[in-house]
């Protein structure tokens, strides 16, 4: 029998198979199926499957078994080991902070404290939390900027 009569031996399913292109670069893939005169082929890794004559087919290289090892092998989503942590864990303290101490004469700083407190009473920590950060953030200087008064029309009688 002729050489060209010769059926052409077909891949295994699964196994990575090389297609010599036009191109220089060959195609790399992991054989999907086989319909009897192509072989369906993936490539390393995902991607749009594509079709190929089985004597365009050959094993892969050194080189190329490497690319595929390297395009297939999964990447662990942290570069730690599981339950460590880069730096040392932080250590809250157990005793709560003392309230805040509103600035004497301040009649908004008096009023939050007291919300503070009411919170606290409830615990409602955030929301004491909240009031002890509004109470640090408070101006107790006049603003440097004032918006203009508004003067109403006078009303006709």
């Amino acid at each position: 029998m002729p050489a060209s009569d010769r059926p052409t031996p077909v891949p295994d399913l699964g196994s990575f198979m090389a297609e010599d292109t036009g191109e220089g670069t060959p195609r790399l893939g992991r054989v999907t199926a086989w319909d009897g005169s192509v072989v369906h082929l993936r490539p390393p890794g995902g991607g749009a499957t594509w079709t190929a004559a089985p004597g365009r087919l050959r094993r892969p290289t050194e080189e190329e078994a490497a690319l595929i090892r390297v395009l297939t092998t999964p990447v662990p989503a942290t570069s730690r080991p599981p339950g460590t942590c880069p730096e040392p864990p932080v250590v809250l303290s157990v005793e709560p902070l003392p309230p805040a101490v509103p600035t004497p004469g301040c009649p908004i700083c008096e009023l939050v404290a007291a919300w503070e407190q009411s919170s606290l009473r409830r615990h409602d920590y955030s929301k004491a939390a909240d009031f002890r950060v509004e109470m640090r953030n408070h101006p107790h200087t006049e603003p440097k900027l004032r918006m203009p008064e508004v003067r109403r029309p006078r009303e006709l009688p």
